[in-house]
């Protein structure tokens, strides 16, 4: 067996992720975790560098947000990359 190599869009995105991984190139969306709610919400990257330094991981920020629909505690956070694409040739 080979070794599969992903893109960077797909490396990022554990719980175990430092924040300041995210700072540049990356949108991270906060979905609530409850069943029947469906709201999620972008994040701003910057504000959550103040707030919790660079250092804090994506499974600490999660566990602080509350939806702002249905009050639930905890959020899943994905990170979605729109850095550019290509070499820029």
């Amino acid at each position: 067996m080979g070794t599969r190599r992903a893109g960077r869009d797909q490396l990022w995105g554990s719980r175990t992720d430092a924040l300041r991984l995210y700072a540049r190139h990356y949108a991270l969306v906060a979905h609530c975790e409850r069943d029947f709610c469906d709201h999620s919400r972008e994040l701003h990257i910057a504000l959550l560098l103040r707030v919790f330094g660079g250092e804090a991981t994506l499974g600490k920020i999660a566990a602080r947000l509350r939806c702002a629909r249905c009050g639930m505690r905890g959020a899943r956070i994905e990170a979605h990359y729109r850095g550019p694409s290509g070499d820029g040739r």
